[in-house]
């Protein structure tokens, strides 16, 4: 029916699962495991997905097991059918304990059941951007040509990356510390046409490595974003072939509720001016009068004017635009096109006709790949700049911001408005077994909100709650006259807003994670609680401040800490016991309607005859609502609390649907005083 062949039966997986998760089945040979029948049903679901190459969306709540539940089912298709199963994650978190921990005891179980120990063998990669690489014979070209390419100072960082490269495992960037100077690890990266299979064929080049590991693997892990960056880039499979990334594969997203919004970012244009002269000057610098055009005695043949040019109109064009179009306003969406003489595309296309010249003069076959990816950039480049200066795609919307330390650059982006049609196409569309799962996929109790946001309407859709005992595990305040933001500004009073978590941190002798939803209400907040007199004696971690693996980390160490986070710690954050037993909600997280996307969103919603509040705002709070308390209840043994800071949960009609997510009925209203 969808014009796919499917050859392979796997109709005997649904019943395997069954016998796999039962009470007294085989996974109860595992330590430490339970029976959970929400478990037991999710893995029959992914089976059944599985099995007859269907999408399913499936709702499990914490403590669900979700991992195990669509890993079984899932390894045992890839290995039986050749397939390979494809599962991304948003967080490095979740990839950490699915390689260290969840397959493991995969195997485990595999391994010690007779029926199940032909899977047993099986094969796992996880796959990260090529640019997170070291290539080594990238390396070895750049320090043998150091003085043609580095300063003093870039020379001894090839060093110490040199050094590295002795000891690592790996050669993934985020391993060395401190992190290295990114113009030259440029240099030295796999994100190169010259890093290819023939060029890289002796075994010590960490990115093909990685790259034959993958294509060998059953199970291979990645990131939402690298996902949806192979797909927008065309590195999929061909649209008359099953399969998403590989070839005939399965597909499993967990922590899919914060797909569309990444779907969004990797399907549109991104581009900063200190990114686009980062590239620009790995052509040739005039500042250090080096460069790829002086690498191989070619220097003599090249016009440097040319990128002296471009350069020089890169850094007005980005220049002009913090000026002139953002002097009063840190984000402004654009509505006419050709807002910019569009000089800089003049440049950008005589630097390209350039570079293609020098890569046709160039006699070493790897300096040329160097400078066709050169070059490629740049087309890219000129391409983006081109469609945010027509506006050329009316299905997305584009936006100016400024961005970088001290908000001292700008950036030109783009994106989808609807990401729908996107990811019908390139994920449900395709034939294969596809899971979409998270604690958080429904709007009390309705997944349609979500499922027509990803293009998913066709899909089964199941709910599994959480196993735990919310209702004696956790309770509930409801700040009824909690301090309103300022009418103009929209931000908190600091000392107001202070004061309160103050009072509810003073007398909680746990940690407290302290959730915002902007940063100048957090960092006020954080000034007025290193001052405070009750918290003198407790550690006060503030987002931004440390690495986010760190400072979580920190936090769970000191027991009775206070995590002060915006956007990102409202999900993915795990730490239980009494280190995080209490959480604060400053505000309820409404979309800012102010941002060019959620305003186009909201626009095209209202544009069709409905609310855009009601199908947009209202669905997206609650579900990031539900996220943010579900970093309290971890595991069976957790106790905790939950203080909303919004009196609009009490006051507004829509209140009363966020007080529906709050999953216990211990809940009490109370006035601050």
């Amino acid at each position: 029916m969808d014009g796919f062949d499917h050859t392979l039966d796997l109709s005997f997986l649904p019943d395997l699962c069954e016998k796999i998760f039962a009470r007294d089945g085989y996974a109860s040979i595992l330590p430490n495991f339970e029976h959970r029948p929400e478990q037991e049903k999710m893995a029959y679901c992914a089976a059944q997905a599985f099995a007859s190459d269907s999408p399913i969306l499936f709702e499990a709540g914490t403590g669900v097991g979700k991992s195990l539940a669509y890993l079984v089912p899932g390894i045992i298709a890839a290995v039986r059918s050749g397939r390979q199963l494809v599962v991304a994650t948003h967080t490095i978190a979740l990839q950490q304990q699915i390689v260290k921990k969840d397959l493991e005891r995969v195997r485990a179980l595999f391994s010690n059941r007779d029926a199940l120990a032909d899977c047993a063998g099986f094969k796992s990669a996880i796959l990260v951007g090529r640019s997170n690489y070291l290539c080594s014979h990238r390396l070895k070209r750049a320090l043998a040509e150091r003085r043609e390419l580095f300063d003093s100072e870039e020379s001894r960082e090839l060093d110490r990356i040199a050094d590295w490269a002795i000891s690592t495992k790996t050669g993934l960037v985020e391993e060395l510390n401190p992190p290295p100077n990114p113009e030259v690890w440029a240099w030295v990266n796999a994100d190169s046409s010259s890093c290819t299979p023939r060029n890289c064929s002796d075994g010590t080049c960490f990115y093909q490595n990685a790259r034959k590991n993958a294509a060998q693997a059953d199970v291979v892990i990645l990131n939402h974003s690298l996902l949806f960056s192979l797909l927008a880039s065309g590195l999929g499979t061909e649209s008359d072939e099953r399969g998403v990334l590989f070839p005939n594969d399965f597909l499993v997203m967990d922590e899919a509720h914060l797909a569309p919004d990444t779907a969004s970012e990797a399907f549109g244009i991104s581009l900063s001016g200190g990114g686009a002269l980062r590239i620009l000057r790995r052509i040739y610098d005039p500042r250090k009068k080096r460069g790829l055009i002086t690498r191989g005695g070619m220097a003599e043949y090249v016009d440097k004017q040319k990128v002296c040019e471009a350069i020089s109109t890169c850094e007005t064009f980005f220049a002009n635009i913090r000026k002139d179009m953002l002097a009063e306003s840190d984000t402004v969406r654009l509505h006419s096109p050709d807002w910019n003489d569009g000089e800089i595309l003049l440049k950008l296309d005589a630097l390209a006709r350039l570079l293609d010249s020098f890569a046709q003069n160039a006699k070493d076959e790897k300096l040329s790949a160097e400078i066709k990816d050169l070059r490629k950039s740049v087309v890219g480049m000129h391409n983006s700049i081109e469609d945010c200066l027509s506006l050329g795609d009316r299905d997305s919307v584009y936006w100016l911001e400024r961005c970088g330390r001290g908000n001292c650059d700008a950036r030109i982006n783009s994106a989808p408005v609807d990401v729908s049609k996107i990811l019908r196409r390139a994920i449900f569309d395709r034939g294969v077994g596809v899971l979409m799962t998270s604690a958080t996929l429904a709007v009390n109790g309705d997944m349609s909100p979500f499922s027509e946001r990803i293009g998913a309407e066709g899909a089964e859709n199941f709910i599994c709650s959480s196993p735990f005992d919310y209702d004696r595990q956790m309770s509930a305040l409801l700040c009824v006259n909690a301090p309103e933001p300022d009418a103009e500004t929209k931000k908190l009073d600091p000392e107001c807003i202070g004061k309160s978590v103050e009072k509810f941190s003073a007398e909680w002798d746990g940690g407290t994670l302290v959730l915002f939803t902007n940063r100048s209400d957090m960092k006020g907040t954080a000034d007025f609680l290193r001052n405070s007199s009750p918290l003198k004696e407790r550690e006060i971690f503030v987002q931004g401040e440390l690495g986010r693996s760190e400072i979580t980390k920190r936090f769970s160490d000191a027991g009775n800490a206070i995590l002060l986070g915006t956007d990102t710690f409202w999900t993915g954050i795990d730490v239980p016991g009494p280190a995080l037993s209490q959480v604060i909600i400053t505000r309820l997280p409404f979309d800012n309607f102010r941002h060019p996307l959620i305003e186009a969103r909201m626009e095209r919603v209202e544009a069709d005859g409905e609310s855009s509040f009601q199908k947009i705002s209202l669905p997206n709070a609650i579900i990031k609502f539900r996220q943010g308390i579900g970093r309290l209840i971890r595991n069976s043994s957790d106790e905790g609390r939950i203080v909303i800071l919004d009196s609009r949960i009490a006051s507004k009609p829509y209140g009363k649907k966020f007080v529906a997510a709050i999953p216990t009925a211990k809940i009490t209203r109370i006035s601050l005083k």
